[in-house]
């Protein structure tokens, strides 16, 4: 199949069996528009379809959170295979195939929600049908504003002001057409159009008659939580409260408080209570070492000693953590390689709060906020422990690293942060994370459709 601009798009014209084995899984991407929006069904097959795609192991489904974790100081490589051995050990290049499939399957996301939301635009149905139309353009705008943040945490550098003119990613407003010629945009404008998709989404979620999908799709709830997680990055701590408190109103749960009910998170195939947006992974879909079960450990990745070492003996994550390697990806009641993989969960939002409020010095907020999460899952936590001053940050910080640990945080945690870790099993020393961007793929570059490389970004590797 000929490769052009950003997704690798079928031509039109090109027979079925020309395009990769995803788009053959799901033939009404390789549809031509007029055929695969015809009726609000099509809207939703093709909803689909981008869900699959950012559920894929080649993106979120597994090496973005593989690389948010192993790229950091909390997961190791033991080399006994090469699975994702390159980032994990830090021989990072520009032809690495794992970045090559997050940043194609990126986009395969992105251009596959453009176009829903372009057809949508210009659906004119029965007004029964177009709540489901509608209804698809919100999760269509809110897969795009998610998929977009998460390519510029790995191919950009952290968000600042004195970053924001710095090169981001290519900004997709309108389906990419084979041989289009595309350009990086500055990271603020990527972060000005992810905001806005999110404020479309929850325009389109408003409108009479659509329904509020489950916690498996981009809900009202998971759009309020990632724009508290957006603003948090962007370090607007005022901005972050608000969305974050907005979603803890509307998800109206509590997070778990025994070790059964913390593993049974993990082990079964059930939503649930303290899930804002989950990928529902089968065995089926997730074999083998496409699956973050076989990644942890049987393909090489461990997590670091040290960082078990952390919890308390009280603490109820210890039950599960402790079993092994795979933890919170050991197999579910479908199977060893069926696990479902949390995007958004509640303690995030608490965490969120926690950390923007010590931001803004209302350290008495703060450690309200970080004591829910604090008590939930240490029962034997002495209170008096969580301080209510300027310190507080590095408890905030120690908790985002022990409750987030495998689900693909710590390394974008550290890069925001500015803080030095420890990485490669601690053969690169005192590494800054802050500085450094992965590069654009080379096929992408040399495809010669206006991506540019990020220049001078081997020189910010560790040393």
């Amino acid at each position: 199949m000929k490769k052009a601009s950003l997704i690798l798009l079928c031509t039109a014209g090109m027979a079925f069996a020309s395009c990769d084995d995803f788009l053959t899984e799901y033939p009404t991407d390789a549809v031509v528009d007029e055929e695969a929006f015809s009726s609000a069904k099509g809207f939703s097959n093709n909803l689909n379809g981008a869900y699959n795609r950012f559920g894929a192991y080649r993106f979120y489904g597994r090496n973005v959170v593989c690389l948010g974790d192993a790229a950091s100081d909390i997961v190791y490589h033991d080399s006994k295979s090469g699975n994702f051995l390159t980032l994990s050990s830090w021989q990072v290049q520009s032809t690495d195939s794992y970045l090559r499939d997050i940043w194609e399957y990126g986009y395969k996301v992105i251009n596959n929600s453009a176009k829903i939301i372009r057809a949508g635009e210009e659906a004119d149905f029965p007004e029964s049908e177009m709540a489901t139309v509608y209804g698809c353009m919100a999760q269509a705008y809110g897969l795009k504003a998610l998929t977009s943040f998460t390519l510029t945490c790995v191919f950009a550098l952290p968000y600042s002001a004195a970053t924001a003119t710095s090169p981001g990613i290519v900004n997709i407003t309108d389906p990419v057409e084979a041989f289009q010629q595309v350009g990086r945009s500055p990271l603020g404008d990527n972060y000005s159009l992810i905001l806005a998709d999110i404020a479309r989404a929850k325009e389109y979620f408003a409108r009479e008659g659509v329904e509020t999908p489950g916690y498996a799709y981009i809900n009202p709830v998971a759009l309020d939580a990632l724009e508290a997680r957006v603003r948090l990055y962007m370090q607007d701590y005022t901005g972050a409260i608000a969305a974050a408190s907005a979603a803890l109103a509307a998800r109206r749960s509590s997070l778990v408080t025994s070790a059964g009910a913390y593993g049974a998170m993990y082990t079964t195939n059930a939503v649930s209570q303290e899930d804002i947006f989950v990928i529902v992974k089968s065995a089926t879909d997730n074999s083998g070492s496409n699956s973050l079960s076989t990644m942890y450990p049987f393909y090489g990745l461990h997590v670091s000693e040290s960082i078990l070492a952390e919890y308390a003996e009280t603490d109820i994550r210890t039950a599960l953590l402790n079993n092994g390697d795979g933890a919170k990806y050991v197999g579910t009641d479908e199977g060893a390689d069926a696990h479902n993989i949390p995007v958004m969960r509640l303690p995030e939002l608490y965490l969120t709060l926690a950390e923007a409020h010590a931001a803004q010095g209302n350290y008495a907020r703060a450690r309200e906020n970080l004591l829910v999460l604090a008590t939930a899952r240490d029962p034997g936590l002495n209170a008096d422990a969580i301080p209510a001053d300027a310190s507080i940050t590095d408890a905030i910080r120690q908790a985002r690293k022990l409750e987030l640990l495998q689900e693909g945080h710590r390394y974008f945690d550290a890069r925001r942060w500015g803080i030095k870790i420890d990485v490669a099993r601690g053969r690169f020393t005192a590494f800054d994370p802050s500085r450094f961007a992965f590069p654009i793929p080379q096929t992408e570059v040399n495809a010669g459709f206006g991506v540019t490389q990020t220049e001078g970004w081997e020189q910010n590797l560790p040393k």
